[in-house]
């Protein structure tokens, strides 16, 4: 159990003023970029898994359609070698990270 010191600014640092338009264009820049990276690596697994998700995230919280706005792609070259697998690895760890902020984000939004 963890508790709050009495002196500390802790306390008072529940109250977040944040820009919840800008932070929700901030997730949907994100959710494009990771999209089309997964779709760059031509992969039937993470198009069937993740970009569709991805692309019902998108479409159920923004109203946003699949190829709208969409940004230019991400250029990869894929040779299916221990480093593209290392790189493919890196990359969905960051998203498994980015989920977790949205998550939060939106929780938050919800709750106020």
């Amino acid at each position: 159990m963890f508790s709050t010191p009495q002196n500390s600014n802790c306390a008072h640092s529940a109250v977040l003023n944040i820009d919840e338009n800008e932070c929700l264009q901030r997730i949907l820049e994100d959710l494009h970029y990771y999209r089309e990276t997964f779709r760059a690596y031509s992969n039937p697994e993470l198009t069937k898994s993740v970009v569709r998700s991805i692309d019902e995230l998108m479409q159920n919280c923004f109203s946003v359609s699949a190829m709208e706005n969409s940004p230019a792609k991400v250029s990869m070259d894929h040779q299916k070698s221990f480093q593209e697998r290392l790189q493919l690895c890196k990359v969905l760890k960051g998203f498994n990270l980015r989920t977790i902020t949205i998550n939060r984000v939106f929780n938050y939004i919800l709750s106020k």
